[in-house]
């Protein structure tokens, strides 16, 4: 399980697909800093994420230990399975994980 001593950081900006994790790590108490990145209207905020994303996407986060995650459900389902505890997702070995892995798929692709 990753340590939540060291804060995550997290790039994203209002409206945008780090709201689901913000509200995700919020709900698990893991401590993170936000850095705004609305790299669609700041030129800044392109700068400020370019170095952790060169592809300039929020959301993005940087892991206690520096591993850099892209992608709002691969993030959502990583959280889920740190924290089982939580029961923010069927367990592995549940019959419902490929239909919970389709959803978050299509809904962070689609909508």
């Amino acid at each position: 399980m990753a340590s939540t001593a060291t804060p995550w950081t997290l790039y994203g900006a209002p409206a945008s697909g780090s709201i689901a994790v913000e509200a995700a790590l919020t709900l698990l108490g893991i401590p993170y800093a936000l850095v705004d990145g609305a790299t669609w209207a700041d030129p800044a905020a392109r700068e400020r994420v370019a170095p952790v994303n060169p592809l300039r996407q929020i959301p993005t986060v940087v892991l206690p230990g520096g591993e850099v995650m892209t992608e709002s459900a691969a993030i959502l389902v990583h959280l889920a399975d740190l924290h089982p505890e939580a029961r923010l997702a069927p367990a592995l070995d549940d019959p419902r994980r490929s239909q919970y892995l389709r959803w978050m798929v299509y809904v962070s692709s689609a909508i």
